[in-house]
Formats: structure tokens, sequence, C-alpha cells
């Protein structure tokens, strides 16, 4: 048996109850072709010149296949936009961005090729069964548990050499399981990033604020993203931070 020899021969659809009743976020439907996700993001932000942490979506959905998700932009243009391998459609306006917690399924459409004549029967006699029951989930939401609104794990851009970028993630991205004192702090960050003396003025004390410190005691043409703030190691449990950083002098 085979499958995925074509692009088309797995068609998935994120399914979504997102509320779209006005707001400073622009809410759009994406369809790629053999196309990551963090690969159409990186092309929207040049194509319309915007910051990259304005654009969040819910999921990677596979490059090697026919994906439709959605993403939105804070105060994106209100638009459509077409590019090899993929299109962007403008659908609504909402009041915050789409997050992994928006999505309410997936929907697929798979091509299995070559069968052999007893695993077809076996498929078509399980088909009943998953049209009742479905299929299970054996990933659950524990993989997203380091994610946050922005849909980035931080390790994609640390490789890439994108070390401000990882740096926000950990320090600024919100999340839906964040306290209230965690989200003022981090809204702070998000506020006044890179105006580094004023940022470190409104911080409370604690790791963020060591950090913030280290920066603001270096030029402002020359941040240092990747010296002395450095990732120690993950932490914590579902839910909670995932990494800690600290600033080393």
């Amino acid at each position: 048996m085979k499958i995925k020899r074509l692009p088309e021969d797995f068609i998935v659809e994120e399914l979504t109850r997102f509320a779209s009743n006005g707001g400073a976020y622009a809410l759009y439907k994406l369809t790629k072709r053999s196309i990551g996700t963090p690969e159409v993001v990186d092309e929207v932000a040049r194509r319309w010149k915007i910051p990259r942490h304005r654009i969040s979506y819910g999921g990677l959905k596979d490059k090697h296949a026919v994906a439709i998700q959605f993403l939105t932009v804070q105060n994106g243009p209100r638009r459509n936009l077409t590019q090899s391998g993929f299109e962007l459609a403008y659908l609504a306006q909402s009041g915050r961005p789409f997050t992994p917690h928006e999505i309410s399924g997936n929907r697929f459409q798979i091509v299995l090729r070559d069968m052999s004549d007893s695993a077809l029967a076996y498929a078509l006699a399980a088909l009943p069964e998953v049209r009742t029951s479905g299929l299970p989930n054996y990933f659950d939401d524990q993989r997203f548990g380091s994610v946050g609104m922005s849909g980035e794990f931080i390790a994609r851009p640390w490789c890439a050499g994108d070390y401000e970028r990882a740096l926000w993630l950990a320090l600024a991205d919100p999340h839906p399981d964040d306290r209230p004192d965690e989200r003022r702090q981090k809204e702070i960050l998000r506020e006044h990033w890179g105006k580094w003396p004023a940022c470190k003025a409104a911080l409370d004390r604690s790791h963020r604020r060591s950090i913030v410190t280290y920066l603001a005691d270096k030029p402002p043409d020359r941040p240092d993203y990747r010296g002395q703030p450095r990732l120690v190691h993950p932490v914590g449990a579902r839910g909670e931070h995932k990494y800690r950083f600290v600033a080393r002098y």
C-alpha cells in the first residue's frame, strides 16, 4: 500500500467555530500545497511587510499535502494574497488571534494506492466503525503545551538563527493558561519590545527583567539576542512555561 504519492492524496481541512464578530485581527483561510505553514507565514510577513509575531495560526499542517487552515493577522490588510504554493483568502475581523485552542477538529481525505485485496477488504469492513466512532487521537493536546498563541515552537527560530524571535516566543508569547500577573508581564514585553530601558522600568523583578536588564545595557544598534540570555532546559508540566532563561554577565 502507498500513501501520499501526490499532494492531493492527502487533504486536511481545519475545522473551527472561531468567532468573527469584528475586532483588530483579520481572519484568513489559507489553502496551501507542498509548503509548510511556517514557510507560508514567513512569505506573508515578507510580502505584506509586517512583523511576524502579528501572525497567529492554530497548527503546523503537513507540508506534503493539500491543507486548508486559518490564521489571523493583527491589523492585517483586508485583502487576499495569492503566491506560488498557497492562497490566502480574507474572511472577516475578530477580536482575538487564532490559536491551537480554536481548532475543533480536522477533516481528512486520504488516497490509498496499490492496496492488496486483503488490505482493501479489511479497510472496507472498518469504515462503518470509523464513521460511527472516529479514529483515536494518539497525540492528544499535550504536544501543544509549550506553544503559545503564535502557534510556533521555540526550537525552530533558534535552529534557524533567529535568536530574537526565539527569545520573544519564550518571554512574550501569550498563552491561554497564563495567570493574570503573567499575562500583564508579557503584555509589557510586547508593548515595549526593543525599547529595553523602558521595558526594564515597567517589568516586575523576574527572570524576564534580568534578561531585559542585560539587553538594556547593550548599544541600541547592536542587541545581543544570542549572547548572555541562554536557554537552559525545559521545565514545568503541561500548561506551564516550558523553558527557563537566565542572564549571565
